[in-house]
């Protein structure tokens, strides 16, 4: 005779493998597509150097190997040592598709196939401000060609399948115009689009937020910025109910006193030491990218490109501090500041003769002290020279 399973058996078997499946579903590994976004490392790159722009007096340092950008053997440097920092792609500031007079244009296009070579990638910054965009009709033709064009290269930076696209200088319009501007070439948000400043009310309109810079003049406090606006651009998603990608920005010093400007100032690169404080400053405030100010911005002081005055060194700690970000590394030891020996003290010499009491002079007016924030052309954002 066969065997007959009493009906309750059967059903009780039926439930306990449907819950064995439904485990198995809960637990087992998410697809790519599902998976947590990449953590990218980016880093600001300028295209536009020639041959007259290490002349003494334009910048506080020069390339170990002085250069000029269109050259295509430059870019496969540039490229391959990026890549030997654990730098993902580099953000290049673009004018538009203009080809005449625009280096930003026609280096763009050798750098982009010097990537695919490469394994690399690359994303543009659009200048908002640039000399040939005269409005917002002249931007929204430039963003029309970039997404039929360049984004379609095989070395374009995405993520998750979107094209990238940084923004400075978007302040110039307001977010109704941005908004038009966007349904016109991107209505089905089909890109991804990163837009800077202090002011997060334009992630209405954009898809994630950075600074350019985060060294100011008075200086402010590298780990509270971070924090901050990681806070602010959070806040932001939550109150829309849409996810926004938040760029924290790391820079090993900065020096535009080489630069005709009214308010230039530096800041010490401390050995070292205020690039580790301020990519710790960035990790902590747990940002889904990091992009560093610069690759090569030398009249400003922020490059990490080798240099006749540190050789590798900023791409060395670059490539310790991009493997701590991943979690593949533990973060470097934090340098360490010697403070300078005191000068030995001279002999005292007798005290002079007490000189008559003069009338107190009328104090000096002074500049007044530059807003530790930045807006869209304080100091330390691009200058444009």
């Amino acid at each position: 005779m066969t065997p007959h399973c009493h009906p309750s058996l059967s059903i009780r078997l039926f439930r306990l493998v449907v819950g064995l499946i439904a485990l198995a579903v809960v637990f087992s590994p998410l697809p790519a597509s599902a998976q947590a976004p990449e953590r990218l490392v980016l880093a600001f790159y300028y295209n536009w150097f020639d041959e007259n722009s290490w002349a003494p007096g334009k910048v506080p340092d020069v390339p170990a190997e002085p250069y000029a950008s269109r050259d295509r053997g430059v870019m496969g440097r540039h490229i391959d040592q990026a890549k030997g920092a654990g730098i993902d792609a580099f953000v290049v500031s673009w004018y538009g598709p203009r080809v005449e007079n625009n280096q930003t244009e026609t280096n763009l296009r050798g750098l982009l196939d010097e990537a695919a070579a490469r394994g690399f990638r690359v994303a543009v910054d659009v200048e908002v401000g640039g000399p040939f965009f005269g409005g917002p009709g002249d931007v929204q033709a430039a963003l029309a060609t970039l997404l039929a064009t360049h984004a379609q290269h095989p070395a374009y930076l995405r993520s998750d399948g979107k094209p990238v696209i940084f923004f400075w200088r978007q302040q110039r319009f307001n977010l109704g115009t941005w908004g038009a501007i966007r349904n016109a070439v991107d209505p089905g948000r089909g890109s991804l689009w990163i837009e800077e400043g202090v002011d997060v009310s334009p992630l209405s309109v954009f898809d994630g937020h950075h600074l350019y810079s985060v060294t100011w003049n008075p200086p402010t406090d590298m780990a509270r910025t971070a924090q901050k606006f990681a806070q602010r651009t959070r806040a932001m998603a939550a109150k829309l109910g849409v996810p926004k990608v938040y760029v924290a920005t790391v820079m090993p010093g900065y020096d535009d006193t080489r630069l005709p400007r009214g308010n230039a100032f530096a800041v010490s690169r401390e050995d070292g030491a205020y690039y580790a404080r301020s990519w710790q400053a960035a990790i902590n405030a747990a940002p889904d990218w990091v992009i560093i100010t610069s690759f090569n911005e030398f009249p400003e002081g922020t490059y990490i490109e080798p240099s006749q005055a540190y050789g590798a060194k900023y791409l060395e700690l670059t490539a310790q501090w991009s493997a701590a970000f991943r979690g593949s590394a533990p973060p470097p030891p934090m340098p360490v500041v010697q403070p300078k020996p005191a000068a030995p003290k001279a002999a005292a010499a007798p005290p002079p003769a007490k000189p008559a009491p003069k009338p107190t002079p009328i104090p000096t007016p002074t500049r007044p002290p530059v807003t530790p924030e930045p807006v869209y052309d304080a100091p330390g954002a691009p200058g444009r020279y």
